[in-house]
């Protein structure tokens, strides 16, 4: 093949691939850390090292010894003039995305081991994958290999191996960063969309712990929407109209048992006030307002998520002592001259002798059955594509058809 580029665009190209590897080895390194987290492995010997330490390891190693460093983010952001460099563009751009995944919901307590199974599968895939590419690249002007690029081929391969024994949950890539949800503001929204614009901003503003005085205004006003979401559903659709009422009785058994609970940790006006404007636009909704199948299934799923908050704010506040159930206390009466006295009331957290049906109504009735993510349809081909790729030997010379 005739030459398009010299010795020194060949030699800076090289450079340019070996930061954007340097990437790639630092995604795959903190994709074995999240997934299995080992530490004190400074003087262990691979016996001692089960394969996902072992790779683990060889890829610390591997990172420590590579002088070419991290791609600047002109590098990153910059298309390429040749598409070779600008596929490792591409794959060094998303792991430098993918790095904010580990702190988004995939690292290890919060994947299951199938999970778990699957991100070590996917590094040590990916690892083998620049082990070949090392070896092809070795006659670049000015390429420098990887540190122990054999042990670091076999420690993934044996990885690869290992963690592919069960089943994988592919629905581990449904997890990670996401761009920041923003509330809806602007003027109120006509009809049912302007329930669905208050329950969203609830929901929201639900991620800050609510004092117990904003709590009960949120059960209010979810009673409420609950009430008037099944009254106009009985004629069309008796069956969810039925979820919806079952739904705002458990809301009313909850404010009755938080008619003595008191706390003033917390953050809670932002939230009780879109609730109070949810329920008083759910109330002005004309009768036919929840005919369209597609926004009661909305309003239905960010219902569902204020369900899951509320949960989790009050099993927090009984369980950090932030919630407090008023009790009434024994006291021996003294003749202060007074004509009217009161009982005397104490504040104790809601544990022990003044445990309530709070906890039990909240776990056993209103928090939501967990959705099982559903893994995207091209996860599974997409990776035995690229296994199918690392695994690809190019047949030799002379041995084509007609040969």
């Amino acid at each position: 093949m005739p030459e398009t580029t010299t010795v020194t665009e060949r030699k800076e190209i090289g450079e340019q691939i070996a930061r954007y590897r340097h990437a790639v080895l630092l995604w795959c390194h903190q994709a074995m850390q999240a997934a299995n987290p080992r530490i004190n492995l400074t003087g262990t010997s691979a016996r001692a090292r089960g394969p996902a330490e072992e790779l683990r390891y060889r890829l610390d190693a591997a990172i420590n010894a590579d002088p070419a460093g991290l791609p600047t983010i002109d590098e990153l952001v910059t298309d390429q003039r040749f598409e070779l460099v600008d596929l490792w563009r591409q794959a060094a751009r998303a792991c430098a995305l993918g790095e904010h995944d580990f702190d988004a919901g995939v690292g290890y307590g919060r994947l299951s081991d199938a999970e778990c199974m699957t991100v070590i599968r996917d590094a040590a895939e990916i690892t083998r994958a620049l082990v070949g590419l090392d070896r092809r690249y070795s006659n670049i002007t000015g390429w420098k290999q990887l540190k122990d690029p054999g042990r670091l081929g076999r420690a993934a391969e044996v990885c690869a191996a290992y963690s592919g024994y069960g089943d994988p949950d592919y629905s581990v890539d449904r997890r990670g960063w996401k761009p920041p949800t923003r509330p809806i503001d602007g003027p109120a929204l006509p009809g049912i969309t302007g329930v669905l614009q208050e329950q969203h901003n609830l929901l929201l503003h639900l991620i800050k712990f609510p004092d117990a005085q904003s709590l009960r205004v949120i059960m209010d006003s979810q009673r409420i929407v609950s009430l008037e979401a099944a009254r106009r559903l009985t004629n069309s659709n008796p069956e969810l109209a039925a979820r919806w009422q079952r739904r705002a009785e458990t809301y009313g058994r909850l404010i009755h048992q938080t008619r003595d609970v008191g706390g003033l940790y917390g953050k809670g006006g932002l939230a009780a006030g879109e609730g109070s404007v949810a329920a008083a636009r759910a109330q002005k909704l004309p009768d036919d307002a929840m005919n369209d199948p597609t926004q009661v299934r909305r309003l239905e799923r960010i219902s569902a998520g204020i369900d899951e908050r509320v949960c989790t704010a009050v099993e927090l506040g009984i369980k950090e002592r932030l919630y407090f159930q008023r009790v009434l206390a024994p006291a021996i009466e003294k003749d202060n001259g007074d004509l009217v006295r009161g009982p005397r009331r104490e504040w104790l957290p809601i544990t022990g002798p003044v445990q309530t049906e709070l906890l039990a109504i909240v776990r056993n009735e209103l928090r939501p059955t967990p959705v099982k993510r559903k893994p995207p349809k091209e996860a599974a081909q997409s990776r035995l594509d690229f296994e199918t790729a690392i695994e690809h030997r190019p047949e030799p010379r002379g041995t084509g058809i007609g040969r």
